[in-house]
């Protein structure tokens, strides 16, 4: 099984990136395989700091997680990617999503907006494979337009593609398209987990590819650490975003109506009772990276904890991570989603998580499908 850490940076995030660039060593030390750089706007530049990840090891895989196709022109993306796979002999992966929340950037032709976004991936992957391969992209997709020129240099190496999805529709374009199907639940109730890997299969079968023939992700939001005290209560702002998706519940409106752009079915395993709801909608922003009240905190018990991470001392994460894996076989990797941590203590407490993950060796030694 295939292990992965990320965010880096996130949110509220602490370290800077040649501290980013020391983790991914360390992951690389400890026997981690890949390591997830995101792609915030104004934070540190996500192809940017992949490059230095790369340079800076020798079999680490680097992933995007994720690059939006709004955000950057979709050749210039095929280019960057090429160049990163041909720097480190083909240890860069182009992780893909739609983007979550409201539009934070001006982007031309869309503006604030960010229309049809399942089309908008597919002209994605259409123009970077067709680069990668020596070909001319299409002028004009659905939504993207290119140059419709070729590189002017081949990478050697392949690129694979990773699409991150929570919604169904865009993990059946994933199932379709992608070589790594990431699915990005903030949610760990078996039946939950259990049917959405049941959902990728089945659409790829659809689509026409067989069960081998890519990989499986799955979002685990992780908090681990020596200190389980420290671990538990960071975990909690990962639990809180997990909450608000999960009872569509992501922003307010005037009128006082809470509401999301998703509107998805809560699922039944869901218990988390409606004044924690309330408290953490109307008492923190979600969109800000800012810390959690006391008393919301408060609110968020071992219960709810348990609904969204993994989080304590090292033993019980273990078996909790190995249960998780045990149940879902055809799952093929995990990644760890590490808590947004800020301050001075960041990045040693960053490391101590990784180090943490490179001892689960019982995890990293399951025989999943080639």
């Amino acid at each position: 099984m295939k292990l992965t850490v990320s965010d880096f940076p996130g949110k509220g995030f602490g370290p800077n990136a040649r501290q980013m660039v020391e983790l991914a060593r360390v992951a690389e030390a400890v026997g981690v395989h890949r390591f997830g750089v995101s792609d915030y706007p104004f934070r540190q530049d996500c192809t940017t700091l992949m490059t230095a990840c790369l340079e800076a090891t020798t079999t680490l895989e680097v992933e995007s997680l994720v690059t939006t196709p709004y955000r950057h022109a979709p050749d210039l993306t095929a280019c960057a990617f090429a160049t990163m796979a041909e720097l480190s002999g083909g240890r860069a992966i182009l992780g893909i999503g739609k983007g979550g929340g409201a539009a934070d950037t001006w982007v031309a032709p869309w503006g604030w907006d960010r229309p049809s976004p399942r089309a908008a991936v597919r002209d994605l992957v259409t123009v970077c494979r067709t680069m990668w391969a020596g070909g001319k992209p299409p002028l004009e997709g659905e939504v993207l337009r290119s140059s419709g020129r070729e590189l002017s240099f081949s990478p050697g190496h392949p690129v694979p593609i990773l699409i991150a999805a929570r919604g169904r529709r865009m993990l059946a374009l994933a199932a379709e398209l992608a070589d790594i199907v990431h699915i990005a639940t903030p949610f760990l109730g078996r039946r939950y987990m259990a049917a959405d890997v049941e959902h990728v299969l089945r659409a790829a079968e659809a689509a026409g590819r067989g069960p081998r023939s890519f990989e499986i992700d799955l979002t685990v939001a992780l908090s681990v650490s020596a200190d389980r005290d420290f671990a538990r209560s960071t975990a909690k702002l990962i639990a809180a975003v997990g909450v608000l998706w999960m009872a569509n519940a992501e922003r307010r409106e005037p009128s006082g109506e809470l509401i999301s752009r998703r509107a998805v079915a809560t699922p039944e395993e869901f218990d988390v009772p409606r004044s924690t709801i309330e408290a953490i909608s109307t008492e923190w922003n979600m969109w800000s990276g800012e810390r959690l009240s006391d008393r919301v905190a408060a609110l968020i018990d071992d219960g709810v904890l348990a609904q969204f991470t993994v989080a304590g001392a090292p033993g019980e994460c273990r078996e909790r991570l190995l249960e998780i894996a045990e149940a879902l076989p055809d799952v093929t990797g995990l990644r760890f989603k590490l808590p947004p941590l800020t301050g001075e203590e960041a990045y040693p407490r960053l490391r101590e998580m990784i180090e943490i993950v490179g001892s689960f060796d019982e995890l990293r030694s399951l025989r999943r499908p080639a």
